[in-house]
């Protein structure tokens, strides 16, 4: 005699968990999406305003280079005795529009460089000053002054330079 065997086959109505996980799965990684994007937008914004301080870090350097090539034609020129009675030594001094917007080309104390840099807002000038003289060797102190990719990215570099005449 044979043995039927019966199949029975559970069926349960579905209750939609299914579909939940789902759209609960898909909101983790929206909200994992949108944080990556925020970060992925901080971290270019902070590499643009280093390369932007970067620029204007070498275009105050290329001025300095500028100045300290020069020295010897800066000697015959009229170039300020410092007199460190005024303090011009401060932040406002240097940054302040009045004290650069007077730099030209063949200024006798304050140039803007002759070479030209791309890509900057505003080519680098520089500013010399006569300090006191040491056993016969002449010491000027230069400050430089670079712009990067926009006019609010600044820098000021200075540096003592020595001419033996």
């Amino acid at each position: 005699m044979k043995k039927h065997h019966s199949v029975y086959l559970n069926w349960h109505p579905q209750q939609g968990s299914s579909l939940l996980v789902a759209v609960v799965f898909l909101l983790v990684l929206a909200l994992l999406g949108i944080s990556a994007t925020q970060s992925n937008i901080l971290q270019e914004r902070m590499s643009s305003n280093t390369r932007n301080r970067d620029l204007a870090f070498q275009a105050a350097e290329a001025a300095l280079r500028e100045a300290e090539s020069t020295l010897s034609t800066w000697r015959t020129l009229a170039v300020p005795t410092y007199d460190p009675t005024i303090d011009t030594n401060t932040a406002a001094y240097w940054t302040g529009t009045a004290d650069w917007s007077a730099c030209t080309p063949s200024g006798a104390s304050c140039r803007v460089m002759g070479t030209t840099i791309a890509k900057v807002a505003a080519q680098p000038k520089y500013h010399m000053e006569k300090m006191a003289s040491v056993s016969g060797n002449e010491y000027y102190r230069v400050t430089a002054r670079g712009v990067g990719a926009d006019n609010d990215t600044v820098v000021i570099l200075q540096a003592i330079l020595q001419y033996t005449p």
